[in-house]
């Protein structure tokens, strides 16, 4: 019916068509093939906050990048404060990004079944155990963030070029990290 429709074919044998050029019919048929393609095509949302929103990962590497940085100023800090040290730039490696222990609940099932066949008795037990994460209002619950290890620090100083100088930075940084001072490098500087 669309097809004599389109051609202008009647049941009254008129030849009259709707469309009488062949561009207007290639025209309608490329509007139809618009109309199916806009049904079928699948509809997202644009919202900025879901365009600025990153995956766990990424947040985690961000965040671990921040506080790295939040404690190589906070140590640059105080070092600088040392005296004769003058201006201080410190540079932390850290193993890892922390450890983060979250809550979970834990279901033990175990099922029997008894089978008997010809007089003998077989039992089988099933145990089943199931482990979820604990979530409180929407998010896991965090049971326990230990800070990440650090690896080693380089401590360049203006006024490292003493001997008494760099044993102070050592002894400071070590305290300061709880690391062994074989983990701290202090070297001279200068235009820090």
């Amino acid at each position: 019916m669309l097809y004599e429709w389109i051609r202008g074919e009647s049941n009254d044998g008129e030849g009259r068509s709707l469309f009488p050029g062949k561009k207007s019919k290639y025209i309608l048929v490329i509007a139809i093939c618009l109309g199916l393609l806009a049904l079928i095509w699948p509809v997202t949302r644009t919202d900025k906050s879901a365009n600025n929103k990153t995956g766990p990962i990424s947040s985690q590497i961000t965040s671990d990048k921040k506080l790295n940085r939040e404690l190589a100023l906070e140590l640059e800090y105080i070092l600088s404060r040392i005296d004769g040290a003058g201006k201080v730039k410190v540079s932390i490696s850290l193993a890892s990004g922390g450890l983060k222990t979250y809550a979970a609940n834990t279901r033990n099932e175990s099922r029997s079944v008894e089978e008997s066949q010809n007089g003998a008795n077989k039992k089988t037990t099933e145990t089943n155990v199931a482990r979820d994460l604990a979530v409180s209002a929407g998010a896991p619950l965090l049971v326990e963030n230990k800070t990440p290890e650090v690896m080693g620090v380089l401590v360049v100083a203006e006024g490292a070029t003493s001997p008494i100088v760099q044993e102070k930075l050592v002894q400071a940084t070590a305290t300061l990290l709880n690391i062994s001072p074989h983990q701290v490098c202090v070297m001279p500087g200068r235009d820090i």
